[in-house]
């Protein structure tokens, strides 16, 4: 017998086979599924063929097991449990009994808060629970890890290239000017693309070869192009090197607004003709379904949430300091 005399079978056939080996009786498993007996009969056959044994033979006025009819009925009993146990797990995951490590693929531009807020979430809810955040760069494909089950979720403002990634929307930020303390730029409000395009930018190290990134691809799709002064290869060597320089970095406002509370930096409006960013989390269908993963999304969004609701908080601290002042 081999893999290829079984493939024939599927689950009802085994767990027919069961009720066989372990009632001993093609009429008590007709009785029991409900079924024609000549049925349970021809289901018999075909399983005996298939395992290359009887399975059951008679043995006075009842019938007994094979040495193999034995032994198939041990497996398939343990087959068959498993299979139930999939089938019957539970819907929700629960982080403090669970051992899991999550792995996260995310833009450097994210909201600061937005990944400490994630590690804290899932330290706090189960002992047994670890995250591991790495960035996205050109030497790694995140669409092909999401498919191999190297990573679980991604996190970028970058779109989906694929059918078989699911998305959601995670937030919109809106795209500013991120230069050093009284830089020309902040007196003059929001200027225009034209005046945009004459300024010294700083850039970060392109994330993907797929594309070029929101800013120079949002300008590539109007025909215009910006000169890049100086690129670094993480988002957060920006505030230092910007409070060094009069170059201009373009980014999003959760990110600016963050640095621009701690560091001698300063946030400026910039040209309209740039849309709002549209931050999402990806993942693969692979893990649709897992609980585990629904439980990390969730755990992403809250992390927004609050991150607006600190960022709300900021915002209001700090216009009742400049009415205070007045």
């Amino acid at each position: 017998m081999s893999i290829a005399d079984l493939q024939s079978l599927d689950v009802l056939h085994l767990m027919m086979l069961r009720h066989l080996l372990t009632d001993r009786s093609v009429t008590r498993v007709a009785e029991r599924l409900n079924l024609p007996q000549p049925s349970v009969s021809r289901v018999l056959k075909r399983l005996r063929i298939a395992f290359a044994d009887p399975l059951l033979v008679r043995s006075g006025s009842g019938f007994v097991l094979t040495e193999r009819g034995a032994a198939v009925k041990e497996a398939v009993a343990d087959v068959l449990q498993r299979l139930d146990g999939v089938a019957a797990a539970k819907t929700t995951f629960a982080p403090a009994q669970a051992t899991r490590v999550f792995s996260i693929a995310c833009a450097d531009c994210l909201a600061v808060a937005m990944v400490p807020r994630i590690i804290a979430t899932v330290a706090a809810a189960g002992a047994g629970l670890r995250v591991r955040f790495r960035s996205i760069d050109p030497a790694f494909d995140v669409f092909e890890a999401l498919k191999a089950g190297e990573i679980d979720l991604v996190i970028d403002n970058s779109p989906s290239p694929s059918e078989t990634l699911r998305l959601a929307p995670l937030y919109h930020d809106d795209v500013v000017l991120m230069v050093r303390r009284g830089h020309p730029v902040v007196a003059a409000g929001r200027c225009t693309l034209e005046h945009y395009l004459t300024l010294q930018h700083l850039a970060p190290h392109p994330s993907s070869l797929r594309d070029a990134g929101p800013i120079d691809g949002e300008l590539a799709r109007g025909g215009y192009r910006r000169i890049i002064h100086a690129t670094v290869p993480e988002f957060n060597l920006v505030p230092y090197v910007l409070a060094e320089t009069n170059l201009v970095f373009t980014t999003g406002r959760r990110f600016a607004e963050y640095h621009a509370r701690h560091l001698p930096i300063e946030v400026a409006p910039a040209p309209a003709f740039f849309p709002a960013m549209r931050f999402h989390q990806l993942w693969h269908d692979r893990n649709h379904f897992s609980p585990a993963i629904r439980w990390l999304r969730s755990i992403v969004m809250r992390s927004i949430r609050e991150a607006d609701i600190e960022n709300a908080d900021h915002s209001a601290k700090a216009f009742g300091r400049r009415i205070s002042s007045i």
